[in-house]
């Protein structure tokens, strides 16, 4: 069987453009805010105020500036990086950070389905247990607002897949065409179950 794979729904560019410009905004601030005090309880003219000072401040906020683009940036391409593979045999979540894989058996095929997230918001993701989350991704283990445990890899769609499964905990995900993905899964979970023993 030919490996069907499922690109995750695009982060939005436009989100992420705005968190690093809020990231920019914020530590400028604190920066600003920082040397204000600063240099209100050291002497203006002193070689502190004009050499040690300024060093320290400017590379202190250059630092910030690269930890918190870095962080985001590689959160934003994370998410770009996800999809969904089906293969003979089992489910393949893959990402960078926190990739899975499911045999068919493990999945509740035939109870999965479509879910919109603005009417349903139990499904939502709330508390993270294991993941990673920023404001245009989650992936890892979360719980939903219902208290359940789920394998979350989710862009901010209003629309996911929701899969049961026979372990501890469900799964959402986060297809570029949930009606799609579900209806493939279908097809392919159903043939590709183990036998039942005779």
């Amino acid at each position: 069987m030919e490996p069907r794979i499922f690109p995750i729904h695009p982060p939005s560019a436009a989100l992420f453009g705005k968190v690093l410009a809020a990231s920019f905004a914020v530590t400028t601030a604190f920066f600003g805010v920082l040397t204000l005090a600063l240099y209100a309880a050291i002497d203006p003219d002193g070689p502190v105020a004009r050499v040690a000072a300024p060093v320290a401040l400017g590379s202190s906020y250059v630092l910030m500036l690269i930890i918190f683009f870095s962080v985001f940036t590689w959160f934003y391409l994370s998410a770009r990086r996800t999809d969904f593979v089906l293969l003979e045999g089992h489910l393949l979540i893959r990402n960078s950070a926190h990739g899975k894989h499911f045999t068919y058996d493990e999945l509740k095929v035939e109870e999965a389905r479509v879910v919109d997230l603005p009417a349903e918001p139990q499904y939502r993701p709330g508390g993270k247990i294991f993941a990673i989350s920023a404001f245009f991704f989650r992936g890892g283990a979360f719980y939903l607002h219902n208290g359940e445990k789920a394998h979350v890899f989710y862009t901010g769609t209003p629309r996911a897949v929701y899969i049961p499964t026979h372990g501890s905990h469900a799964l959402l995900l986060g297809p570029a065409d949930p009606a799609v993905f579900l209806h493939a899964l279908r097809e392919v979970g159903a043939t590709g179950r183990s036998p039942l023993p005779t």
